[in-house]
Protein backbone atom coordinates (compact mmCIF):
# COMPACT_ATOMS: atom_id res chain seq x y z
CA UNK A 1 0.00 0.00 0.00
CA UNK A 2 1.75 3.16 -0.72
CA UNK A 3 1.89 5.70 1.50
CA UNK A 4 2.35 9.14 -0.16
CA UNK A 5 4.48 10.40 2.29
CA UNK A 6 5.68 14.13 2.37
CA UNK A 7 9.27 14.08 3.47
CA UNK A 8 13.06 15.29 2.85
CA UNK A 9 14.71 14.16 0.19
CA UNK A 10 17.33 12.24 2.36
CA UNK A 11 14.50 10.87 4.62
CA UNK A 12 12.09 9.48 1.41
CA UNK A 13 15.48 8.16 -0.50
CA UNK A 14 16.80 5.89 2.36
CA UNK A 15 13.50 4.65 2.95
CA UNK A 16 13.31 3.63 -0.61
CA UNK A 17 16.22 2.12 -1.64
CA UNK A 18 17.98 -0.87 0.01
CA UNK A 19 21.35 -2.31 -0.53
CA UNK A 20 21.87 -3.77 -4.36
CA UNK A 21 18.60 -2.27 -5.72
CA UNK A 22 18.31 -1.55 -9.43
CA UNK A 23 17.13 2.16 -9.93
CA UNK A 24 16.33 4.52 -12.50
CA UNK A 25 15.34 8.34 -13.04
CA UNK A 26 13.83 10.54 -15.10
CA UNK A 27 15.78 11.69 -17.87
CA UNK A 28 16.84 14.76 -20.28
CA UNK A 29 14.54 17.81 -19.03
CA UNK A 30 13.04 16.54 -16.06
CA UNK A 31 15.92 14.79 -14.55
CA UNK A 32 15.33 15.06 -10.51
CA UNK A 33 18.02 17.13 -9.43
CA UNK A 34 17.32 18.04 -5.86
CA UNK A 35 17.02 13.49 -5.29
CA UNK A 36 20.15 12.80 -7.01
CA UNK A 37 22.16 15.73 -5.46
CA UNK A 38 20.54 14.30 -2.06
CA UNK A 39 21.78 10.96 -3.14
CA UNK A 40 24.70 11.84 -4.11
CA UNK A 41 25.81 14.26 -0.90
CA UNK A 42 24.60 11.24 1.15
CA UNK A 43 26.19 8.57 -0.87
CA UNK A 44 28.11 6.70 2.14
CA UNK A 45 24.83 5.11 3.34
CA UNK A 46 24.49 3.16 0.31
CA UNK A 47 26.32 0.05 -1.19
CA UNK A 48 25.92 -1.68 -4.54
CA UNK A 49 23.20 0.03 -6.03
CA UNK A 50 23.14 0.34 -9.75
CA UNK A 51 21.64 3.86 -11.56
CA UNK A 52 19.96 3.02 -14.42
CA UNK A 53 19.92 6.32 -17.06
CA UNK A 54 18.74 7.66 -19.82
CA UNK A 55 19.83 11.04 -22.38
CA UNK A 56 20.79 13.32 -19.83
CA UNK A 57 21.63 17.08 -20.50
CA UNK A 58 23.06 17.67 -17.24
CA UNK A 59 26.00 15.92 -15.33
CA UNK A 60 25.47 12.52 -13.61
CA UNK A 61 26.01 13.24 -9.79
CA UNK A 62 26.21 9.34 -8.83
CA UNK A 63 28.92 8.61 -11.90
CA UNK A 64 31.73 11.29 -10.20
CA UNK A 65 34.67 9.63 -9.21
CA UNK A 66 34.86 8.33 -5.44
CA UNK A 67 31.09 7.05 -5.42
CA UNK A 68 31.63 4.05 -6.91
CA UNK A 69 31.24 1.53 -4.17
CA UNK A 70 28.16 3.51 -3.75
CA UNK A 71 26.83 3.35 -7.16
CA UNK A 72 27.49 1.31 -10.62
CA UNK A 73 26.26 3.55 -13.54
CA UNK A 74 24.61 2.53 -16.90
CA UNK A 75 23.41 4.21 -19.41
CA UNK A 76 21.15 3.24 -22.92
CA UNK A 77 22.01 6.61 -23.92
CA UNK A 78 25.13 8.16 -23.63
CA UNK A 79 25.25 11.81 -24.39
CA UNK A 80 27.97 14.77 -24.22
CA UNK A 81 27.30 15.22 -20.22
CA UNK A 82 28.60 11.85 -19.68
CA UNK A 83 31.68 11.86 -22.02
CA UNK A 84 34.27 12.18 -19.15
CA UNK A 85 32.57 9.91 -16.73
CA UNK A 86 32.10 7.55 -19.71
CA UNK A 87 35.63 7.60 -20.94
CA UNK A 88 37.26 7.07 -17.56
CA UNK A 89 34.83 3.88 -16.84
CA UNK A 90 33.00 5.32 -14.50
CA UNK A 91 29.14 4.45 -17.00
CA UNK A 92 28.65 1.15 -18.45
CA UNK A 93 26.22 0.86 -21.59
CA UNK A 94 23.86 -1.30 -22.15
CA UNK A 95 22.47 -1.33 -26.00
CA UNK A 96 18.76 -1.56 -26.16
CA UNK A 97 15.57 -0.17 -28.16
CA UNK A 98 13.86 2.74 -27.17
CA UNK A 99 10.67 1.19 -26.98
CA UNK A 100 12.05 -2.23 -25.66
CA UNK A 101 13.51 -0.66 -22.16
CA UNK A 102 10.17 -0.96 -20.28
CA UNK A 103 9.98 -4.74 -20.58
CA UNK A 104 13.79 -4.91 -19.81
CA UNK A 105 12.94 -3.22 -16.31
CA UNK A 106 9.74 -4.82 -15.99
CA UNK A 107 9.06 -6.81 -12.96
CA UNK A 108 8.86 -9.75 -15.34
CA UNK A 109 11.79 -8.61 -17.31
CA UNK A 110 15.66 -9.43 -16.82
CA UNK A 111 16.29 -6.42 -14.46
CA UNK A 112 13.50 -5.36 -12.44
CA UNK A 113 13.62 -2.37 -10.40
CA UNK A 114 13.58 -1.30 -6.75
CA UNK A 115 12.93 2.54 -7.36
CA UNK A 116 12.17 4.88 -9.44
CA UNK A 117 13.07 8.91 -8.99
CA UNK A 118 10.42 10.75 -10.78
CA UNK A 119 9.92 14.77 -11.09
CA UNK A 120 6.41 15.76 -11.31
CA UNK A 121 4.49 18.71 -11.22
CA UNK A 122 2.16 20.07 -8.15
CA UNK A 123 -1.23 17.89 -8.31
CA UNK A 124 -4.31 19.46 -10.23
CA UNK A 125 -7.80 20.44 -8.61
CA UNK A 126 -8.09 16.05 -9.01
CA UNK A 127 -4.92 15.37 -7.14
CA UNK A 128 -3.23 14.12 -10.15
CA UNK A 129 0.21 15.09 -10.31
CA UNK A 130 1.32 14.82 -13.98
CA UNK A 131 4.98 13.49 -14.94
CA UNK A 132 5.31 16.90 -16.61
CA UNK A 133 8.68 16.78 -19.28
CA UNK A 134 9.61 13.07 -19.09
CA UNK A 135 6.93 10.60 -19.50
CA UNK A 136 8.51 8.11 -21.93
CA UNK A 137 10.40 6.18 -19.62
CA UNK A 138 9.28 7.49 -16.46
CA UNK A 139 6.01 6.77 -16.45
CA UNK A 140 5.64 2.84 -17.84
CA UNK A 141 9.05 2.27 -15.55
CA UNK A 142 7.72 3.87 -11.84
CA UNK A 143 4.34 1.75 -12.70
CA UNK A 144 6.74 -1.73 -12.28
CA UNK A 145 9.02 -0.60 -9.85
CA UNK A 146 8.39 -1.76 -5.76
CA UNK A 147 8.83 1.95 -4.70
CA UNK A 148 8.38 5.69 -6.13
CA UNK A 149 9.96 8.62 -5.28
CA UNK A 150 8.35 11.77 -6.61
CA UNK A 151 10.27 15.14 -6.65
CA UNK A 152 7.55 17.12 -6.48
CA UNK A 153 8.73 20.55 -9.01
CA UNK A 154 6.60 23.56 -8.40
CA UNK A 155 8.34 24.92 -11.87
CA UNK A 156 7.58 21.65 -13.65
CA UNK A 157 4.82 21.84 -16.40
CA UNK A 158 1.05 19.91 -16.05
CA UNK A 159 1.07 18.06 -19.06
CA UNK A 160 -2.03 16.41 -20.60
CA UNK A 161 -2.11 12.45 -21.82
CA UNK A 162 -2.39 9.26 -19.25
CA UNK A 163 0.82 9.90 -17.44
CA UNK A 164 -0.12 11.20 -14.28
CA UNK A 165 0.39 9.81 -10.45
CA UNK A 166 -2.33 10.41 -7.84
CA UNK A 167 -0.84 10.79 -4.05
CA UNK A 168 -1.83 7.28 -3.09
CA UNK A 169 0.57 5.63 -5.83
CA UNK A 170 3.42 7.54 -4.70
CA UNK A 171 5.65 6.28 -1.67
CA UNK A 172 7.52 9.48 -0.92
CA UNK A 173 7.09 12.83 -2.50
CA UNK A 174 9.59 16.14 -1.61
CA UNK A 175 8.58 19.21 -2.69
CA UNK A 176 11.27 21.36 -4.31
CA UNK A 177 11.71 24.15 -6.69
CA UNK A 178 14.28 24.60 -9.33
CA UNK A 179 14.77 25.40 -13.06
CA UNK A 180 14.52 22.16 -15.48
CA UNK A 181 17.16 21.15 -17.15
CA UNK A 182 17.08 23.20 -20.77
CA UNK A 183 18.83 22.11 -24.06
CA UNK A 184 21.50 23.99 -24.84
CA UNK A 185 20.96 26.69 -27.71
CA UNK A 186 20.39 26.16 -31.45
CA UNK A 187 21.78 27.41 -34.13
CA UNK A 188 22.41 26.09 -37.71
CA UNK A 189 23.73 27.44 -41.03
CA UNK A 190 23.88 27.52 -45.13
CA UNK A 191 25.01 23.13 -45.08
CA UNK A 192 21.94 22.76 -42.33
CA UNK A 193 19.27 24.95 -44.33
CA UNK A 194 20.29 23.34 -47.58
CA UNK A 195 19.70 19.93 -46.14
CA UNK A 196 16.36 20.93 -44.59
CA UNK A 197 15.04 22.27 -48.36
CA UNK A 198 15.50 18.27 -49.75
CA UNK A 199 13.78 16.87 -46.75
CA UNK A 200 10.82 19.47 -46.92
CA UNK A 201 10.43 18.47 -50.44
CA UNK A 202 9.60 15.33 -49.34
CA UNK A 203 7.12 15.94 -46.54
CA UNK A 204 3.79 16.30 -48.13
CA UNK A 205 0.81 18.73 -46.18
CA UNK A 206 -1.16 16.21 -43.99
CA UNK A 207 1.55 14.40 -42.89
CA UNK A 208 2.39 13.12 -39.24
CA UNK A 209 6.46 13.51 -38.72
CA UNK A 210 9.12 12.64 -36.22
CA UNK A 211 12.17 14.39 -35.71
CA UNK A 212 14.85 14.87 -32.80
CA UNK A 213 16.34 17.77 -31.55
CA UNK A 214 20.02 19.75 -32.53
CA UNK A 215 20.50 22.17 -34.61
CA UNK A 216 19.90 19.91 -38.34
CA UNK A 217 15.96 19.09 -36.89
CA UNK A 218 15.78 22.97 -36.13
CA UNK A 219 16.46 23.74 -39.53
CA UNK A 220 14.14 20.92 -41.38
CA UNK A 221 11.27 22.58 -38.52
CA UNK A 222 12.09 25.97 -39.59
CA UNK A 223 11.08 25.40 -43.32
CA UNK A 224 8.12 23.42 -42.21
CA UNK A 225 5.85 26.61 -41.60
CA UNK A 226 5.09 26.62 -44.68
CA UNK A 227 3.19 23.39 -44.72
CA UNK A 228 -0.33 22.97 -43.98
CA UNK A 229 -2.16 20.36 -41.57
CA UNK A 230 1.10 18.63 -40.52
CA UNK A 231 0.99 15.94 -37.19
CA UNK A 232 3.41 15.56 -34.90
CA UNK A 233 3.78 11.65 -33.19
CA UNK A 234 7.05 11.95 -32.15
CA UNK A 235 9.44 10.52 -29.28
CA UNK A 236 10.62 14.50 -28.29
CA UNK A 237 9.84 17.40 -28.86
CA UNK A 238 11.74 21.33 -29.23
CA UNK A 239 11.43 24.52 -28.91
CA UNK A 240 10.56 24.79 -32.75
CA UNK A 241 7.93 23.12 -32.66
CA UNK A 242 6.02 25.94 -30.86
CA UNK A 243 6.56 27.98 -33.65
CA UNK A 244 5.26 25.51 -36.16
CA UNK A 245 2.00 25.26 -33.63
CA UNK A 246 1.68 29.06 -33.60
CA UNK A 247 2.54 29.48 -37.20
CA UNK A 248 -0.84 26.94 -37.77
CA UNK A 249 1.54 24.16 -39.77
CA UNK A 250 0.80 21.56 -36.75
CA UNK A 251 -2.78 21.17 -36.25
CA UNK A 252 -3.48 17.25 -36.15
CA UNK A 253 -6.63 17.36 -37.91
CA UNK A 254 -5.45 14.79 -40.51
CA UNK A 255 -3.99 12.32 -38.24
CA UNK A 256 -5.46 8.80 -37.86
CA UNK A 257 -4.28 7.77 -34.66
CA UNK A 258 -5.21 10.61 -31.72
CA UNK A 259 -6.45 12.49 -33.78
CA UNK A 260 -6.05 16.68 -33.09
CA UNK A 261 -3.26 15.70 -30.75
CA UNK A 262 0.58 16.16 -30.61
CA UNK A 263 2.17 12.95 -29.15
CA UNK A 264 5.48 13.15 -27.72
CA UNK A 265 7.29 11.21 -24.38
CA UNK A 266 9.85 14.10 -23.71
CA UNK A 267 9.82 17.69 -23.72
CA UNK A 268 13.59 19.05 -24.44
CA UNK A 269 14.18 22.54 -24.52
CA UNK A 270 13.78 25.85 -22.70
CA UNK A 271 10.98 27.81 -20.77
CA UNK A 272 9.50 28.62 -24.29
CA UNK A 273 8.76 25.15 -24.37
CA UNK A 274 7.90 24.18 -20.87
CA UNK A 275 5.17 26.78 -20.62
CA UNK A 276 3.26 25.58 -23.78
CA UNK A 277 3.19 22.41 -22.81
CA UNK A 278 1.68 23.52 -19.52
CA UNK A 279 -2.16 22.56 -19.59
CA UNK A 280 -2.19 22.32 -23.44
CA UNK A 281 -4.72 20.81 -24.53
CA UNK A 282 -3.29 20.14 -27.69
CA UNK A 283 -0.17 18.09 -26.29
CA UNK A 284 -0.53 14.93 -24.48
CA UNK A 285 2.64 13.02 -22.94
CA UNK A 286 2.62 9.45 -23.53
CA UNK A 287 4.64 6.22 -21.91
CA UNK A 288 7.05 4.28 -24.72
CA UNK A 289 4.28 2.31 -25.70
CA UNK A 290 2.75 4.74 -27.29
CA UNK A 291 5.10 7.55 -28.22
CA UNK A 292 7.66 4.48 -29.76
CA UNK A 293 5.37 1.81 -30.75
CA UNK A 294 6.10 1.26 -34.33
CA UNK A 295 2.65 -1.35 -34.87
CA UNK A 296 0.49 1.84 -33.58
CA UNK A 297 3.01 4.23 -36.19
CA UNK A 298 2.73 2.14 -38.68
CA UNK A 299 -1.29 2.86 -38.75
CA UNK A 300 -0.45 6.48 -39.64
CA UNK A 301 -0.93 7.61 -42.71
CA UNK A 302 1.12 9.03 -44.06
CA UNK A 303 4.24 8.75 -40.86
CA UNK A 304 7.60 10.51 -41.95
CA UNK A 305 10.46 9.46 -39.51
CA UNK A 306 13.37 12.01 -40.09
CA UNK A 307 16.58 10.88 -38.20
CA UNK A 308 20.08 11.51 -38.82
CA UNK A 309 23.37 9.57 -38.45
CA UNK A 310 26.87 9.44 -37.78
CA UNK A 311 28.25 7.65 -41.34
CA UNK A 312 26.66 5.17 -43.62
CA UNK A 313 28.41 3.04 -45.84
CA UNK A 314 27.39 2.52 -49.54
CA UNK A 315 24.96 -0.54 -48.45
CA UNK A 316 22.84 1.30 -46.77
CA UNK A 317 24.10 0.35 -42.87
CA UNK A 318 23.76 3.33 -40.71
CA UNK A 319 25.69 4.05 -38.07
CA UNK A 320 23.80 6.46 -35.60
CA UNK A 321 25.67 6.09 -32.40
CA UNK A 322 29.53 5.54 -32.42
CA UNK A 323 32.44 7.27 -33.50
CA UNK A 324 35.67 5.85 -33.89
CA UNK A 325 34.88 3.17 -31.80
CA UNK A 326 33.07 5.00 -28.72
CA UNK A 327 29.83 5.49 -27.62
CA UNK A 328 28.54 8.57 -28.29
CA UNK A 329 24.94 8.44 -28.17
CA UNK A 330 22.46 4.87 -28.05
CA UNK A 331 20.36 2.79 -29.97
CA UNK A 332 17.35 5.52 -28.83
CA UNK A 333 14.15 5.48 -31.19
CA UNK A 334 15.54 5.48 -34.42
CA UNK A 335 14.39 1.83 -35.65
CA UNK A 336 11.07 2.01 -33.92
CA UNK A 337 10.15 5.06 -36.43
CA UNK A 338 11.69 3.47 -39.31
CA UNK A 339 9.78 0.19 -38.49
CA UNK A 340 6.84 2.24 -38.02
CA UNK A 341 7.61 4.59 -40.95
CA UNK A 342 7.72 1.56 -43.20
CA UNK A 343 3.83 0.00 -42.63
CA UNK A 344 2.56 3.21 -43.00
CA UNK A 345 0.56 3.91 -45.97
CA UNK A 346 3.00 6.24 -48.10
CA UNK A 347 5.15 6.74 -44.65
CA UNK A 348 8.72 7.70 -44.97
CA UNK A 349 11.99 7.03 -43.46
CA UNK A 350 14.77 10.19 -43.93
CA UNK A 351 18.04 10.22 -43.01
CA UNK A 352 19.51 13.35 -43.02
CA UNK A 353 23.46 13.93 -42.54
CA UNK A 354 25.78 16.49 -43.77
CA UNK A 355 27.68 14.83 -46.42
CA UNK A 356 31.47 15.54 -44.41
CA UNK A 357 32.62 16.35 -40.83
CA UNK A 358 35.13 17.49 -39.20
CA UNK A 359 35.30 20.92 -41.30
CA UNK A 360 35.20 18.62 -44.44
CA UNK A 361 38.34 16.31 -43.42
CA UNK A 362 35.99 13.21 -43.25
CA UNK A 363 33.16 11.86 -45.65
CA UNK A 364 30.19 10.54 -43.42
CA UNK A 365 29.98 8.60 -46.66
CA UNK A 366 32.16 5.80 -46.39
CA UNK A 367 32.64 2.71 -48.41
CA UNK A 368 32.00 0.07 -45.56
CA UNK A 369 31.19 0.62 -41.85
CA UNK A 370 34.78 0.63 -40.00
CA UNK A 371 35.22 -2.37 -37.95
CA UNK A 372 34.36 -0.72 -34.58
CA UNK A 373 31.41 0.96 -35.69
CA UNK A 374 27.81 0.12 -34.41
CA UNK A 375 24.87 -1.02 -36.96
CA UNK A 376 21.66 1.12 -35.72
CA UNK A 377 20.15 0.65 -38.47
CA UNK A 378 19.81 -2.21 -40.87
CA UNK A 379 20.74 -2.01 -44.98
CA UNK A 380 17.15 -3.38 -45.64
CA UNK A 381 15.21 -0.86 -43.62
CA UNK A 382 17.22 2.35 -45.05
CA UNK A 383 14.81 4.31 -47.74
CA UNK A 384 15.52 7.87 -48.12
CA UNK A 385 19.05 9.80 -47.59
CA UNK A 386 19.70 13.48 -47.50
CA UNK A 387 22.62 15.58 -47.19
CA UNK A 388 23.60 19.23 -48.43
CA UNK A 389 23.81 17.72 -52.16
CA UNK A 390 20.96 15.80 -52.43
CA UNK A 391 18.60 12.98 -52.31
CA UNK A 392 18.87 9.30 -52.27
CA UNK A 393 16.27 6.91 -52.59
CA UNK A 394 17.55 3.27 -51.63
CA UNK A 395 14.82 1.22 -50.77
CA UNK A 396 14.43 -1.09 -53.80
CA UNK A 397 17.83 -1.05 -55.30
CA UNK A 398 20.56 -3.46 -55.94
CA UNK A 399 23.91 -2.67 -54.12
CA UNK A 400 25.00 -1.15 -57.57
CA UNK A 401 22.01 0.88 -57.56
CA UNK A 402 22.45 1.55 -53.93
CA UNK A 403 26.58 2.93 -54.07
CA UNK A 404 25.71 5.20 -57.42
CA UNK A 405 23.11 6.97 -55.95
CA UNK A 406 24.65 7.60 -52.76
CA UNK A 407 27.95 9.08 -54.11
CA UNK A 408 26.13 11.11 -55.72
CA UNK A 409 25.09 12.82 -52.70
CA UNK A 410 28.53 12.49 -51.41
CA UNK A 411 30.84 15.26 -50.69
CA UNK A 412 32.09 16.13 -54.28
CA UNK A 413 35.81 15.79 -52.68
CA UNK A 414 35.27 11.95 -51.75
CA UNK A 415 33.01 10.67 -54.91
CA UNK A 416 36.23 9.55 -56.88
CA UNK A 417 37.58 7.15 -53.99
CA UNK A 418 34.03 6.08 -52.94
CA UNK A 419 34.05 4.68 -56.44
CA UNK A 420 36.81 3.44 -56.56
CA UNK A 421 36.55 1.22 -52.91
CA UNK A 422 32.76 -0.19 -54.37
CA UNK A 423 34.69 -0.60 -57.75
CA UNK A 424 38.01 -2.71 -55.96
CA UNK A 425 35.32 -4.81 -53.77
CA UNK A 426 32.57 -5.84 -56.36
CA UNK A 427 33.59 -8.25 -59.31
CA UNK A 428 32.69 -7.07 -62.55
CA UNK A 429 32.36 -3.54 -61.90
CA UNK A 430 36.21 -2.63 -63.43
CA UNK A 431 34.46 -1.42 -67.15
CA UNK A 432 32.52 1.23 -65.46
CA UNK A 433 35.29 2.90 -63.30
CA UNK A 434 35.51 5.90 -64.82
CA UNK A 435 31.62 7.03 -64.93
CA UNK A 436 30.99 9.97 -63.91
CA UNK A 437 28.35 10.59 -60.85
CA UNK A 438 25.55 13.84 -60.68
CA UNK A 439 23.87 14.77 -58.22
CA UNK A 440 20.55 13.11 -57.18
CA UNK A 441 18.23 15.43 -58.59
CA UNK A 442 14.28 15.83 -56.94
CA UNK A 443 12.87 13.04 -57.92
CA UNK A 444 15.71 9.88 -57.47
Amino acid sequence: MKSGKWCTAREALRRAIQPGDRIFFSIASGQPQTLLQALAEDFEFYRDVEVINGILLAEHPLAKKGLQSSFRCISFQNSASLRQDWEEGRIDFLPVRYSDVPRVFSREGPKPLGAVLVQVSPPDDQGRFSLGVSASHSYPLALEARRIVAEVNERAPRTGGPCFFTEDQIDFLVECSAPLVPYREIQFGETEKRIAEWVVDLIPDGATIQIGIGNLPAAILKLLEGKKDLGIHSGMLSDSVVDLVEKGAVTNARKSVLPGKIVAGELIGTEKLFRFGHENPILEMHGAGVSHNAELIGKIDPFIAINSAVEIDLTGQINAESLNGVQISGVGGQFDFIEGAYFSKGGKSITALTSSAGRGKVSRIVPTLPPKAVVTTPRYLTDWVVTEYGVALLRGKSNRQRAEALISIAHPDYRDGLWEAFRRECIGLKAVGGREFGVRKRNP
